[in-house]
């Protein structure tokens, strides 16, 4: 081995806890974030688990390539690609139930009565996203729920502002319609329906 060598390997030996340490970050930091957003992406409950540890095994592989400060944008733009592969991959999408839902447990001391009506409240959301189209949930996801600007999901999605500018139209028309569909099959008044906040 020459000195040359010698050398680079050592530097080398002398990044990696550097590299395991980032890592460990990644994971502790964004892990809820990506799982959930997998799964608001369209991959299947099922498959969520394995979908975010490819996340996380990509970042991993390429954690030194990871310019400081762009590691949301990177595991963001990761998990698009990676839900689009699961979705492709997918068979069939079932139906989530109210037994389904996304996001966590009530916490303790939250009021029992308001904990199941935010329950209800993110099942029905999720049914309603579930049966957008992917183009459009991709957007709307990434705008509505996860509070990012146009231009940023442009970037991710490599496609013109304007390109997410129409699909965000479209994925709030399918909101809409799903919404209604979903009030009528509660048996509750079809009134109109939209994305109220982000959570």
């Amino acid at each position: 081995m020459t000195a040359e060598a010698c050398h680079d390997a050592r530097r080398a030996a002398s990044r990696k806890p550097a590299s395991d340490d980032r890592t460990r970050h990644l994971v502790e930091e964004y892990y809820g974030a990506i799982w959930k957003l997998l799964r608001r992406l369209g991959v299947a409950e099922a498959a969520v688990d394995d979908a975010t540890q490819e996340v996380f095994m990509i970042a991993a592989r390429r954690v030194d390539a990871i310019t400081a400060g762009s590691e949301h944008a990177f595991l963001y733009g990761t998990a698009l690609r990676v839900a689009a592969d699961y979705r492709r991959r997918q068979t069939s999408r079932r139906e989530i139930t109210g037994l389904d839902v996304i996001d966590e447990a009530p916490h303790p001391g939250e009021d029992p009565g308001a904990a199941l009506d935010l329950h209800r409240a993110r099942a029905s959301l999720d049914v309603v996203i579930a049966e957008m189209s992917d183009d459009v949930r991709d957007c709307f996801v990434l705008h509505e729920l996860e509070g990012l600007e146009m231009k940023r999901i442009a970037s991710m999605l490599a496609i013109p502002q304007g390109t997410v500018a129409s699909r965000l139209r479209r994925a709030r028309e399918e909101f809409s319609a799903s919404a209604r569909r979903l009030r009528m099959r509660m048996g509750l008044p079809a009134t109109e329906a939209g994305p109220r906040s982000r959570r």
